[in-house]
């Protein structure tokens, strides 16, 4: 049976039963993992998950294309995501305990008064009877912002010392930023569209925007199940992306700061943002951006800053370079795989190895920085939509490529930039699928080193590539066929 003949079986099936087959599947996920009987062992965790997996991209690729077919509200669209978000939120956190963390850093602070970057969680005494603390990193110092810690406490603080209802709040208030995404998201699409003078559409129609994100199985599985936080520094992203579009560029610096503030990969758009103000001679705007960000660092960092000089910056270094699920971990497990046969004299040298490979990584990103920012600054304009594509392009890479460690919630950095990007461009439909393939994350290709990278990362990109040289991309969820980049730049 061809692929095509495959998918087009369910053609007939209406949006709404899209609906119900991604309800029920999620339904049965929260079942699922709330009663220890089922998911207590490991085999049927693994039995699950395959399905499940399937189950949710087939959903998620159909639903759009019902979509396509069908007049859909975005009232009904709405309705259906806080739905789907509901019962993600049922989830509990299955994949990741990340989420345990957070809560430590809050709860450290809160009832202990210590600082996260100075004292480890474990320098609490008696610290494993509190009901409160999970034995997660407990001995790193916070790999978080200012502005997250200050989150995490504020949350914690709510939470009163109930763990379940602190779990609750956290996920919760990830649910609201999802929300609060999709409208940043619906009201970006229909300026980007009102504002089109050409014939080919500057992004997607809005509904399908809107879909793409509320309905994408990594968003509702990772950002509300798992409680990642990735998610809010995501919206900081597309919130500073929402200022470029409106036109209110003061607020781009401030907006990206607090999402470097969350998490310190939003650090890299930054020069990118400051040329974009530069490009249009927006100087009033650039100092006063200036300023905010530095007022907004200052502000958020004031319970913190006073003890820098205790911060544990080796510690919090070393965890940013740990090797998972990343080209760079792809490339050293085929090496660790073959030096004590092939390569026995290199076997002494691994951790060089490992650095070399690393700084060319590094290396390579900071001439690809260095020479889109050059392009950009030779260029006569800069406009909005095309820095967007930039920051997404310059935080994909990072993370996709370069980073040592890639999670599949580190999509939700950047996720949302995605819907802000033509429908005829190759970098929203790479992305569109990698968030597809990083559902395998949740079976055991996610801890399969050398397959993780090749199958949820690799392939989606290799398979796009075979597509557009033939000028024909099949795959979810595409409208148009056109490869070109935008504005031919």
């Amino acid at each position: 049976m061809s692929q095509a003949s495959f998918f087009q079986r369910f053609e007939k099936y209406p949006f709404k039963t899209w609906v119900l087959v991604m309800a029920l599947a999620l339904g049965l996920t929260a079942v699922f993992y709330n009663v220890p009987f089922l998911s207590g062992p490991r085999w049927a965790r693994e039995v699950f998950v395959w399905p499940l997996t399937v189950v949710l991209i087939l959903t998620y690729w159909q639903g759009f294309l019902a979509l396509q077919r069908q007049s859909i509200s975005l009232k009904t669209l709405w309705l259906t995501g806080l739905l789907l978000a509901l019962l993600a939120w049922a989830i509990p956190p299955f994949h990741s305990t990340d989420l345990f963390g957070y809560i430590n850093r809050g709860w450290q602070q809160w009832h202990y008064g210590l600082n996260p970057y100075v004292y480890t969680v474990d320098h609490i005494p008696h610290w494993g009877q509190d009901p409160m603390i999970t034995d997660h990193w407990v001995n790193n110092p916070s790999p978080y912002g200012f502005l997250y810690l200050l989150m995490a406490k504020a949350l914690c603080a709510l939470g009163a010392g109930h763990k379940l209802l602190t779990v609750c709040l956290f996920k919760a208030f990830n649910v609201v930023l999802y929300g609060l995404t999709g409208l940043l998201i619906v009201a970006g699409v229909n300026r980007l569209n009102r504002t089109s003078s050409s014939t080919q559409p500057t992004a997607l129609v809005t509904p399908q925007a809107l879909y793409l994100y509320l309905w994408n199985p990594l968003v509702l599985i990772q950002a509300i199940s798992n409680g990642h936080n990735d998610s809010v520094m995501g919206f900081f992203v597309t919130l500073a992306a929402f200022f470029a579009i409106a036109g209110q560029w003061l607020w781009i610096l401030p907006a990206l700061m607090a999402a470097t503030l969350i998490k310190y990969g939003a650090v890299v758009i930054l020069p990118l943002a400051l040329l974009f103000l530069f490009k249009n001679r927006a100087w009033g705007t650039l100092i006063g951006g200036l300023f905010l960000a530095a007022v907004l660092f200052g502000v958020t960092g004031l319970p913190y800053l006073a003890d820098w000089q205790q911060f544990h910056l080796t510690e919090i270094n070393r965890n940013a370079f740990v090797s998972h699920g990343s080209l760079h971990s792809f490339v050293y497990a085929i090496f660790k795989n073959l030096d004590k046969t092939l390569l026995p004299g290199l076997h002494a040298h691994r951790e060089t190895i490992r650095a070399i490979l690393k700084n060319l990584l590094l290396g390579a990103y900071a001439l690809f920085l260095g020479g889109l920012c050059w392009r950009r600054f030779r260029q006569a304009d800069y406009a909005p939509a095309l820095w967007i594509r930039d920051a997404l392009l310059a935080m994909a890479v990072l993370i996709c490529l370069v980073s040592l460690k890639f999670y599949p919630w580190y999509l939700g950095m950047f996720f949302p930039l995605v819907l802000y990007l033509s429908p005829a461009d190759w970098l929203q439909r790479m992305l569109l699928w990698v968030s597809c393939a990083q559902m395998l994350s949740i079976t055991f290709v996610g801890q399969a080193h050398l397959l993780n990278f090749v199958l949820m990362t690799g392939l989606p990109v290799v398979y796009l590539g075979k597509w557009q040289q033939k000028g024909v991309v099949q795959g979810p969820p595409v409208a148009q066929v056109d490869v070109r980049e935008p504005g031919g730049q």
